[in-house]
């Protein structure tokens, strides 16, 4: 079985120890990408634990972007 690659990673720290983390991922056996949103926070060892996450197609993430963009007015 083949495994999804992750292309790109940023990490925003939410504070605490909390974080927000944005990535592009490829579906196994796929040419598009998948632009991704995930959310989670950091253990007594400082490892990465994850509470949920959101993927979007492209035209999905240009929606977001336009939604973010009109609601900071």
């Amino acid at each position: 079985m083949e495994e999804w690659k992750t292309l790109k990673v940023e990490t925003i720290d939410v504070g605490g120890n909390n974080f927000l983390e944005v990535n592009i991922k490829q579906p196994p056996n796929a040419e598009g990408v998948l632009y991704g949103i995930s959310k989670g926070w950091y253990n007594d060892k400082s490892e990465k634990r994850y509470k949920a996450n959101i993927l979007f197609s492209k035209e999905g993430k240009a929606d977001l972007i336009k939604v973010l963009q009109s609601i900071d007015e």
